[in-house]
């Protein structure tokens, strides 16, 4: 397996044990559980060699999404899946 794919899945692990540790602090995780739903999807698709290269441009659209409900906007999570976005647009 690649280092940056490697590095990739590493930042994506991180995202959902965050995630997965704020199941307990919210009381509608629909949201959430779709972040981690995402996330695990985003996982397999790399594993298997099937992500889409994001060529500079593309995201995966979670930033946005996480933005849209987490508070505060400093949150662990946010700051998880901005990383996992920003891996992805400048290594993938």
């Amino acid at each position: 397996m690649e280092i940056k794919t490697e590095k990739f899945l590493h930042l994506i692990d991180q995202a959902l044990k965050i995630a997965e540790q704020m199941r307990t602090e919210l009381a509608d995780s629909e949201r959430l559980n779709n972040v981690i739903s995402v996330l695990q999807s985003v996982r397999n698709q790399a594993l298997a060699g099937q992500l889409e290269p994001s060529a500079g441009t593309s995201t995966l659209g979670l930033a946005r999404e996480v933005a849209d409900w987490v508070e505060p906007l400093d949150s662990p999570l946010l700051k998880a899946v901005g990383a996992v976005e920003a891996f992805y647009q400048n290594n993938l």
